[in-house]
């Protein structure tokens, strides 16, 4: 039964959720911003205390509430251990691997052949012509934006390349600890490896285990100072772990690792914990009239009071979209952007009522009865939905052949601005009507709106970036080099602007000045 006790909102120039308060990346309060700023960007205000980011702690966005800043991260550190462990973060740092099958097997045996036969003389600029030829003649523009570093380098490394077929003796041993480095140099000896790769295997696992704890993180909005900093037990899941907290009725709530948080936002002491249905999500929870919804594996409900667990739909799946609510004067429904639908999900009992194609990575936008969303099936892309109780329908899409299909719409002024795979677009929410389009260097990046202002961090997080937004052309009223983490988007809120970097948050003053 959904629980009906409401629960209070922030104040009106809040961010306190993913997307920010409507969860459409739209905030229509707070104070007038600059129009304009210098050539060093805005003005930085304040920096935090040292916090992990990426595989050591993930992802996700800080939120604002009531003078505070709240993030979760699952942090990460490793500490001495006897046991050596061959990890996920190991396989693709340490020793190069990604899986090719996107090139299809002859490809890759063609790849594979290619490098073995590589004359150790051609080297510099001989052999950068040689790859790229290569890449042009075999891959298609997809192919080489997806897997063209791969074979870049392949071809580079030449002989001493880990062979594929090694690549899968260790990955039969992922996550599976050797006792000690006897036992582990001992496997590494039977494997039939070559000298090289014996080598590179040995040296890349370290003499430490990898352990995490699922944190949520106060810090004072006006100084960056951290006020309280809560902390759980929590499973290395590396940057997969990538959860934005959610504030409502005065407790954060936040995923970790392999648990739900209720935490109180005062305080930080823990309310309470529940198992999520699936591990290291990086879809972000939603609060609505005292029930929190997790998009983790499963679409779960739980009482926000109790965590006590209310529903699970097993047919709602996916662990890096979020959901959002859709509601008019009679009826509520979830809204979540599912493997591979777009659903409509009755909050009181978890049936789905209503499923239409579609489904990814990137989060719902709602205004009104419409809806914006990006599909990770190429024949769909970027579509537009009018929605009700009973039934969606699509309005338009716009088809992609996008290598990225992550980021997250904002919706204002009845159209919808979406900026991924190095495309910003404007679309009449209605029609579908592309109002303008340009080349612009950003991926998995899902922009933030104020004052009739976009902002949105590109150039892989170098450069944060000021768009007017409005239908009529694309329009930089500002750029600054802030050198931010890729990923997480932008909160914005009481004329500030907090950006998550590779060692923490940093806290930008866009108002204007008086």
């Amino acid at each position: 039964m959904l629980c009906t006790a409401s629960i209070a909102h922030s104040a009106p120039a809040d961010w306190p959720q993913w997307r920010g308060p409507a969860r459409n990346g739209a905030l229509h309060s707070g104070p007038a911003l600059a129009d304009s700023w210098t050539a060093d960007g805005p003005r930085t205000l304040w920096e935090s205390d040292p916090i992990p980011s990426d595989d050591d702690g993930g992802h996700g966005s800080a939120v604002l509430a009531d003078g505070r800043v709240y993030l979760s991260v699952v942090w990460h550190r490793d500490e001495p251990s006897e046991t050596r462990t061959i990890t996920e973060l190991i396989m693709r740092v340490r020793l190069g691997h990604q899986s090719p099958s996107a090139l299809g097997k002859e490809l890759i045996e063609k790849v594979e052949s290619t490098r073995e036969s590589l004359s150790p003389t051609l080297r510099g600029a001989k052999l950068e012509e040689f790859i790229e030829k290569f890449l042009q003649e075999n891959l298609d523009r997809k192919k080489r934006e997806l897997l063209g570093g791969w074979v870049s380098s392949r071809f580079k490394k030449g002989k001493l390349a880990i062979p594929l077929d090694d690549y899968e003796k260790l990955k039969s041993r992922i996550e599976k600890p050797f006792a000690s480095q006897s036992e582990f140099e001992i496997w590494v000896n039977s494997q039939g490896f070559a000298d090289h790769v014996k080598q590179a295997v040995l040296d890349a696992v370290p003499a430490s285990k990898r352990v995490a704890e699922d944190t949520v993180i106060c810090l004072d909005a006006s100084s960056g100072k951290t006020i309280w900093m809560t902390r759980a037990p929590g499973e290395p899941k590396g940057r997969n772990c990538s959860s934005t907290p959610c504030v409502a009725g005065g407790f954060v709530f936040a995923m970790g690792s392999t648990h739900l948080y209720a935490v109180n936002a005062e305080t930080g002491k823990l309310q309470w914990s529940q198992p999520l249905s699936s591990k290291a999500p990086g879809s972000s929870p939603l609060v609505v009239e005292g029930v929190v919804f997790a998009q983790a594996g499963k679409l779960t409900a739980f009482d926000a009071e109790t965590g006590r667990q209310l529903w699970e739909q097993a047919a709602v799946t996916g662990s890096n979209a979020s959901p959002a609510l859709w509601q008019d004067a009679e009826a509520k429904l979830i809204v979540c952007n599912s493997r591979s639908e777009l659903a409509g999900v009755d909050p009181a009992t978890g049936k789905v009522v209503w499923s239409i194609p579609g489904g990814g990575d990137s989060t719902p936008a709602i205004q009104g009865d419409f809806a914006a969303v990006l599909s990770s099936k190429d024949s769909i892309g970027f579509a537009g939905y009018k929605i009700s109780a009973a039934g969606a329908n699509q309005l338009w899409n716009h088809p992609t052949d996008a290598r990225r299909s992550q980021s997250s719409p904002v919706i204002h002024g009845g159209h919808a601005y979406l900026f991924e795979d190095n495309e910003h677009r404007c679309v009449n929410l209605s029609s579908g009507k592309i109002a303008w389009t340009q080349k612009i260097s950003s991926s998995i990046t899902s922009p933030v709106m104020a004052d009739g202002k976009i902002f949105v961090v590109t150039n892989n997080g170098n450069t944060l970036t000021m768009v007017k937004a409005t239908p009529e052309d694309r329009v930089e009223l500002g750029k600054a080099t802030i050198r931010a983490l890729w990923v997480p988007s932008p909160s914005i809120g009481d004329g500030k602007l907090f950006v998550r970097h590779r060692q923490g948050v940093r806290c930008y003053d866009l108002a204007k000045a008086n």
